[in-house]
């Protein structure tokens, strides 16, 4: 039991967090200078987001948000688009597999480089963000620390 504590890397100092998040935001302005997208949606989550907005009248496309909560500090918020909704000065806006997808800067940093996938299975049904810049995550899979 002590070995596998002692095995357990160190909690970061206040500088290693704070050079990661700069790390994170060059990565987003890199990927929005060279019109990268900053996440990608799957091939099942475009299909499902389509279907969804198709049903209520809405356009193909979803807000992404990144905020404070969750069990491990941040939480994902995705939300179908409102009709006419477009994006403003502040917002990012990628276009995966014929999806839109919108987020505000400081969501974009969190999350570039990840995937949004939709799983539909016997024991989950529901989006999935496969996120490399997640320090944590808790076990549902809803929540992730940067």
């Amino acid at each position: 039991m002590a070995e596998s504590a002692a095995a357990a890397a160190p909690p970061l100092t206040l500088e290693e967090k704070k050079a990661q998040a700069r790390a994170r935001a060059k990565a987003a302005r890199a990927a929005q200078e060279a019109g990268d997208a900053f996440a990608t949606v799957s091939p099942a989550a475009a299909a499902y987001i389509k279907r969804k907005a198709s049903e209520l009248g809405r356009p193909e496309g979803v807000r992404l948000r990144i905020l404070a909560g969750g069990c491990a500090g941040l939480e994902y918020n995705l939300d179908l688009l409102e009709p006419g909704e477009t994006a403003t000065p502040l917002d990012r806006e990628i276009t995966s597999n014929g999806v839109t997808v919108l987020m505000d800067l400081k969501s974009a940093i969190h999350v570039t480089g990840s995937v949004i996938d939709y799983e539909d299975g016997l024991l989950r049904r529901g989006f999935r963000i496969s996120n490399p810049n997640a320090t944590s995550t808790c076990s549902c899979g809803d929540s992730f620390g940067a």
